[in-house]
């Protein structure tokens, strides 16, 4: 989910790009070992998700005498279990649990997928998307926006 420029200054150094920033995600990274802390799947892991939402490992495809290749995310092909699915790179970020952006200690920071960090975040950002509605439309807000 993209940042607000307002809450970029929330995070150490200014930035996600800052050398303080990256050095809390790379502890929290490592903590997780290079994993999603809630459903396991491997950072940068190609693949597919099921209806079910269970990630399965893409399975090289060609010669094997010859070499094998790697699908390319957005492909179509077979998955462990033998499912054709399209094919996806998982990238873990690092999710604030409480939503506040100004505490970095580590109880509040998980190191997620996508699917994780976007479950999580749903009713926060469902909230964020009818106040911005409401605000584009010159309503008032009575349901204040915590920053």
């Amino acid at each position: 989910m993209p940042i607000r420029p307002e809450n970029m200054a929330k995070y150490p150094g200014g930035s996600i790009r800052s050398p303080e920033w990256l050095a809390i995600r790379e502890r929290i990274r490592t903590r997780a070992g290079n994993r999603c802390e809630e459903c396991g799947v491997e950072n940068h892991a190609l693949g597919g998700r099921g209806p079910d939402g269970v990630f399965r490992k893409a399975l090289p495809v060609g010669e094997k005498l010859l070499g094998l290749e790697w699908p390319r995310a957005g492909d179509i092909s077979a998955c462990e279990g033998g499912a054709l699915r399209r094919i996806i790179r998982i990238v873990c970020t690092v999710a604030h649990v409480d939503g506040k952006l100004d505490d970095h200690s580590d109880e509040n920071l998980r190191f997620w997928c996508q699917q994780c960090h976007n479950r999580h975040d749903a009713k926060s950002r469902q909230i964020n998307a009818s106040i911005t509605r409401h605000e584009k439309a010159g309503q008032l807000d009575l349901i204040g926006r915590d920053g």
